[in-house]
């Protein structure tokens, strides 16, 4: 009986799956070294870009203001007559919750003293509901009672600080008169931001042509509204623009741009 003839000699594995010889060169490991070093770039980059730049500019501008006492109660010191109001007391605190920073126009708060009434013989809910839903000047409608102002009894700029950067809070401490302890306060503001730099080194001035924003008082109306002043602390002028014209022109400039503005009842 024959024997098989014998199998031919394998090539190892590994001689068969042989890099050719010039990807061991020192060449190919300096370039797969670069790769890596210019990927990993490319990728911080992106990260930072996506994280430090994209995002922030996409998130909406948010500033939440909250108001506390300062103090329980009212301190009253009266005069020589004994005459002098009692003085409420509050402290009024922002805080910036979002990736942006906030840039803040000068703003305004009034306090105006509220008195409750009985309503008058056949005086109509419904008309009064809906008197307070369309008119900006009224505060609240309440069935058998009237809610009538009896006249701003203080006024100022809320936050002297010309921004918030992300995660900060500012406060600011009101003393606010009240005739009488139980006097019912309408607490109210507007606070104009910016997500965007204004322009120039003069704060709102540049944003404005060389005037700054500001704020006036009507009497008669009891009405606050934004006004542009030019000149200085010794000859200042403000002009009155039309009705819309600051708030298209702060929109131009900045379409995110934001008047964060509230009404409290303070002491009911």
């Amino acid at each position: 009986m024959c024997d098989p003839p014998p199998e031919p000699p394998r090539r190892s594995l590994l001689r068969q799956c042989r890099l050719p010889p010039w990807l061991a060169t020192g060449d190919v490991h300096e370039w797969t070294k670069t790769v890596a070093v210019v990927l990993a770039a490319l990728w911080g980059g992106y990260t930072f870009l996506w994280k430090e730049i994209l995002v922030p500019s996409w998130a909406p501008a948010s500033l939440v203001i909250e108001v506390k006492p300062r103090q329980a109660g009212f301190e009253t010191k009266p005069g020589a007559g004994g005459t002098d109001p009692s003085r409420l007391r509050l402290r009024v605190i922002a805080t910036n919750p979002s990736t942006r920073t906030l840039y803040l126009l000068p703003s305004v708060w009034w306090a105006t003293g509220m008195q409750r009434t009985p309503a008058g013989a056949g005086q109509s809910f419904e008309s009064e509901a809906n008197a307070v839903l369309r008119e900006v000047p009224a505060v609240q409608a309440e069935r058998g009672q009237e809610l009538l102002s009896t006249g701003v009894v203080a006024t100022g700029r809320l936050f002297s600080d010309d921004q918030i950067l992300p995660g900060e809070t500012v406060s600011r401490d009101l003393s606010i008169p009240l005739p009488r302890s139980d006097t019912l306060l309408a607490l109210q503001w507007l606070v104009p931001a910016l997500t965007r730099k204004p322009p120039g080194a003069s704060g709102t001035a540049g944003l404005f042509a060389g005037r700054s924003l500001g704020w006036a008082y009507r009497e008669k109306s009891a009405e606050f509204y934004p006004v542009l002043c030019k000149g200085s602390d010794q000859n200042i002028q403000c002009y009155e623009e039309a009705d819309g014209v600051l708030e298209k022109e702060i929109l131009r400039f900045d379409p995110r741009a934001v008047i964060f503005s509230k009404t409290l009842f303070i002491n009911d």
